[in-house]
């Protein structure tokens, strides 16, 4: 249940998967709507199109709701539901092949000129990203566009601590290098 935009059901997403799993419709209703906008916003960071990353968002939903009688017991129904929004982003990217500036909104106190600057910019910074393998894509969108720590990281994509900042390393000297 939702109170005033917060969630106040008091069961786990594991208990709630579980009631789903049993033929309760009502309980993925509360997991979707726990997680929507923020799968909404990791779609449109990386589709950079809000009726895109709608989609994408929706699209998701349907694939976990198609496939919940394969989730496995004691993995976290966030890091599942994460992985796949991030892979229907990275599906309809390949498939649009389309990238425009994350940052499309104009401000006043910036001239045309600076405004397209900045477009070219983060323009070249998302062809930059797009080029980057899955892994790497991923934990740079996780850490430099959803702010996670890298236990948090390491959490949704469940690898070590270490992996995620071996893989931070190697995208960005590849992003240094695509960007050089």
């Amino acid at each position: 249940m939702k109170q005033g935009g917060v969630d106040t059901d008091q069961r786990n997403d594991q208990e709630l998967v579980i009631e789903c799993q049993n033929g309760n419709n009502g309980a993925y209703d509360i997991l979707v709507s726990r997680y929507e906008l923020t799968m909404y916003r990791t779609a449109l960071a990386i589709v950079n199109d809000p009726d895109v990353a709608k989609d994408v968002t929706q699209n998701g939903f349907i694939k976990t709701w198609e496939k919940l009688h394969t989730f496995r017991s004691g993995g976290r129904f966030y890091s599942w539901l994460y992985k796949v929004i991030v892979n229907e982003a990275l599906n309809q990217v390949r498939n649009v092949r389309r990238m425009e500036a994350l940052d499309q909104s104009s401000r006043d106190d910036q001239t045309p000129y600076h405004q397209m600057v900045h477009a070219e910019d983060n323009r070249e910074l998302y062809h930059a990203i797009a080029r980057l393998n899955e892994d790497q894509k991923v934990v740079i969108l996780l850490r430099h566009f959803e702010d996670h720590s890298y236990r948090e990281i390491a959490d949704i994509l469940e690898i070590d601590e270490k992996t995620v900042k071996s893989r931070l390393f190697s995208a960005r000297m590849k992003l240094r290098e695509l960007l050089l």
